[in-house]
């Protein structure tokens, strides 16, 4: 289904620039990206009923908890029509979003590695795969003394990169 790979980039997107708690700017822009990256898609449904929905939240202009709430919601909503969750390809292309989505704002803090790394231990039955188990070892050294100094940051970045070149 060529719908599967956007709509869990997208999913992961969301899970991403969420966190942190705030909604920057440029991540804002960044989900305006997807949805011009992807409108040609559009045609067929439960896609096109799904992008209308998330472009109608877009279209305010501003990204408050609470459309953020909204497009999680959606996502549920659509998930068992666009994405096949459970399959390792469909979590690889949501962790290759919530990398995205972390690198939106170009900044990683401590909150979105815990996040991260909270996602990670939700899906246990892939942290014996790659890119599951090395990333879970990578975020585990990183969060040891709690922080994220400027050596991890660049770390984490470098490898986030590597997870969103991969191809699934």
């Amino acid at each position: 289904m060529k719908t599967q790979k956007p709509f869990n980039h997208f999913k992961g997107i969301i899970y991403g620039i969420s966190s942190d708690g705030r909604i920057t700017r440029g991540q804002f822009e960044e989900m305006k990206l997807w949805c011009q990256a992807h409108q040609g898609l559009c045609q067929e449904s439960p896609f096109k009923e799904f992008f209308e929905e998330i472009k109608s939240i877009l279209g305010v202009g501003i990204m408050t908890s609470e459309e953020i709430d909204e497009m999680k919601a959606i996502l549920e909503k659509y998930e068992s029509q666009l994405s096949d969750s459970q399959s390792a390809e469909a979590r690889i292309q949501i962790l290759q979003g919530i990398c995205y989505g972390i690198l939106a704002d170009e900044q990683v803090n401590k909150y979105e590695i815990y996040v991260l790394k909270k996602w990670l231990e939700e899906n246990k039955s892939m942290l014996d795969q790659y890119p599951f188990k090395e990333m879970h070892a990578l975020l585990t050294d990183v969060m040891e003394d709690g922080q994220v100094d400027i050596k991890e940051e660049k770390e984490l970045k470098n490898y986030f990169l590597e997870i969103l070149k991969m191809e699934v």
